[in-house]
Protein backbone atom coordinates (compact mmCIF):
# COMPACT_ATOMS: atom_id res chain seq x y z
CA UNK A 1 0.00 0.00 0.00
CA UNK A 2 1.41 3.41 -0.67
CA UNK A 3 1.92 5.72 2.12
CA UNK A 4 -0.05 8.49 1.34
CA UNK A 5 -3.24 6.00 0.80
CA UNK A 6 -1.88 4.40 4.06
CA UNK A 7 -2.44 8.05 5.80
CA UNK A 8 -5.70 8.77 4.42
CA UNK A 9 -6.86 5.35 6.09
CA UNK A 10 -5.21 5.99 8.97
CA UNK A 11 -6.81 9.37 9.47
CA UNK A 12 -10.06 8.37 8.60
CA UNK A 13 -9.59 5.45 11.43
CA UNK A 14 -8.93 8.25 13.61
CA UNK A 15 -11.97 10.19 13.20
CA UNK A 16 -14.03 7.47 13.41
CA UNK A 17 -12.34 6.39 16.98
CA UNK A 18 -12.76 9.85 17.57
CA UNK A 19 -16.53 9.61 16.69
CA UNK A 20 -17.29 6.81 19.15
CA UNK A 21 -15.45 8.49 21.80
CA UNK A 22 -18.07 11.02 21.79
CA UNK A 23 -20.34 8.90 21.34
CA UNK A 24 -19.73 6.77 24.54
CA UNK A 25 -19.13 10.87 26.55
CA UNK A 26 -22.85 11.17 25.11
CA UNK A 27 -24.18 8.08 26.67
CA UNK A 28 -22.27 8.91 30.07
CA UNK A 29 -23.72 12.39 30.27
CA UNK A 30 -27.16 10.95 29.42
CA UNK A 31 -26.93 8.54 32.24
CA UNK A 32 -25.82 10.52 34.80
CA UNK A 33 -28.47 13.08 34.49
CA UNK A 34 -31.19 9.85 34.27
CA UNK A 35 -29.52 8.95 38.18
CA UNK A 36 -29.73 12.88 38.67
CA UNK A 37 -33.36 12.61 38.07
CA UNK A 38 -33.87 9.74 39.45
CA UNK A 39 -35.53 8.08 37.24
CA UNK A 40 -32.83 5.18 36.51
CA UNK A 41 -32.09 2.40 38.73
CA UNK A 42 -28.60 3.27 40.08
CA UNK A 43 -26.99 0.31 40.70
CA UNK A 44 -27.76 -0.49 36.89
CA UNK A 45 -26.82 2.68 35.38
CA UNK A 46 -23.33 2.12 37.60
CA UNK A 47 -22.39 -1.18 35.66
CA UNK A 48 -23.69 0.78 32.36
CA UNK A 49 -21.47 3.50 33.73
CA UNK A 50 -18.42 1.99 34.31
CA UNK A 51 -18.68 -0.63 31.11
CA UNK A 52 -19.03 2.67 28.95
CA UNK A 53 -15.95 4.22 30.42
CA UNK A 54 -13.56 1.34 30.41
CA UNK A 55 -14.64 1.11 26.92
CA UNK A 56 -14.13 5.07 26.33
CA UNK A 57 -10.69 4.67 27.92
CA UNK A 58 -9.66 1.12 25.53
CA UNK A 59 -10.55 3.69 22.72
CA UNK A 60 -8.82 6.74 23.56
CA UNK A 61 -5.97 4.38 23.86
CA UNK A 62 -6.29 3.20 20.40
CA UNK A 63 -6.53 6.84 19.21
CA UNK A 64 -3.30 7.40 20.80
CA UNK A 65 -1.75 4.85 18.60
CA UNK A 66 -3.32 5.57 15.83
CA UNK A 67 -2.18 9.30 16.08
CA UNK A 68 1.56 8.10 16.91
CA UNK A 69 1.45 6.00 13.32
CA UNK A 70 -0.23 9.27 11.40
CA UNK A 71 2.90 11.56 12.89
CA UNK A 72 5.11 8.27 11.91
CA UNK A 73 3.79 7.82 8.04
CA UNK A 74 3.56 11.66 7.62
CA UNK A 75 7.34 12.05 8.57
CA UNK A 76 7.59 9.89 6.66
CA UNK A 77 6.37 11.27 3.59
CA UNK A 78 7.63 14.07 4.20
CA UNK A 79 10.84 13.09 3.94
CA UNK A 80 10.50 11.09 1.49
CA UNK A 81 9.37 14.57 -0.92
CA UNK A 82 12.62 16.03 0.47
CA UNK A 83 14.60 13.76 -0.69
CA UNK A 84 12.80 13.38 -4.04
CA UNK A 85 13.01 17.22 -3.72
CA UNK A 86 16.73 17.11 -3.38
CA UNK A 87 17.47 14.46 -5.38
CA UNK A 88 15.91 16.36 -8.56
CA UNK A 89 18.26 19.84 -7.40
CA UNK A 90 21.62 17.81 -7.39
CA UNK A 91 20.97 16.27 -10.68
CA UNK A 92 19.77 19.65 -12.31
CA UNK A 93 23.25 21.20 -9.81
CA UNK A 94 25.46 18.41 -11.75
CA UNK A 95 23.76 18.78 -15.55
CA UNK A 96 24.93 22.21 -14.74
CA UNK A 97 28.49 21.97 -12.97
CA UNK A 98 31.22 20.02 -15.99
CA UNK A 99 32.93 17.75 -14.25
CA UNK A 100 36.42 18.54 -13.67
CA UNK A 101 38.69 15.77 -15.44
CA UNK A 102 42.00 17.04 -14.23
CA UNK A 103 43.47 16.94 -11.09
CA UNK A 104 45.13 19.68 -9.97
CA UNK A 105 47.41 18.11 -7.44
CA UNK A 106 49.70 16.22 -10.07
CA UNK A 107 52.28 18.51 -9.55
CA UNK A 108 52.73 17.24 -5.84
CA UNK A 109 52.44 13.44 -6.42
CA UNK A 110 56.29 12.89 -7.08
CA UNK A 111 57.59 14.98 -4.42
CA UNK A 112 55.06 12.73 -2.28
CA UNK A 113 55.85 9.18 -3.90
CA UNK A 114 59.47 10.01 -3.86
CA UNK A 115 61.70 8.46 -0.62
CA UNK A 116 63.05 10.77 1.67
CA UNK A 117 66.36 10.72 2.47
CA UNK A 118 66.21 12.03 5.55
CA UNK A 119 63.40 9.67 6.83
CA UNK A 120 65.86 6.93 8.63
CA UNK A 121 67.34 9.97 10.58
CA UNK A 122 64.20 11.35 11.16
CA UNK A 123 62.96 8.41 13.04
CA UNK A 124 65.32 7.80 14.67
CA UNK A 125 65.47 11.32 16.33
CA UNK A 126 61.52 10.58 16.95
CA UNK A 127 62.46 7.37 18.95
CA UNK A 128 65.36 9.34 20.89
CA UNK A 129 63.49 11.98 21.66
CA UNK A 130 60.74 9.56 22.75
CA UNK A 131 63.16 7.57 25.28
CA UNK A 132 63.96 10.81 26.99
CA UNK A 133 60.17 11.43 27.50
CA UNK A 134 59.61 8.38 29.07
CA UNK A 135 62.85 8.60 30.94
CA UNK A 136 61.82 12.02 32.37
CA UNK A 137 58.12 10.45 33.46
CA UNK A 138 59.42 8.01 34.64
CA UNK A 139 61.73 10.42 37.43
CA UNK A 140 58.24 12.71 37.70
CA UNK A 141 56.27 9.76 38.84
CA UNK A 142 59.42 8.57 41.22
CA UNK A 143 59.81 12.42 42.74
CA UNK A 144 55.59 11.94 43.67
CA UNK A 145 55.58 8.50 45.26
CA UNK A 146 56.44 8.87 49.32
CA UNK A 147 58.98 7.16 50.63
CA UNK A 148 57.01 5.25 53.49
CA UNK A 149 53.16 4.93 53.54
CA UNK A 150 51.35 4.90 56.10
CA UNK A 151 48.85 1.98 57.17
CA UNK A 152 45.48 2.75 58.19
CA UNK A 153 46.09 2.55 61.61
CA UNK A 154 48.31 5.67 61.45
CA UNK A 155 51.49 4.10 62.18
CA UNK A 156 54.68 4.03 59.81
CA UNK A 157 55.21 0.98 58.43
Amino acid sequence: MDPKEELIRLKEQALALEDTIEDIDYQIERAMHAVAAGTDDIGHTMTVLTERRNAQIGLMFDLGKVTAQIDDLENQVQEQDERTLETHAVQEWQAEVPFAQDDHLDWLRPVLDKPSVNSERDLEERHSQREGEDRMLADMHREQEPEDYLNWWGKRG
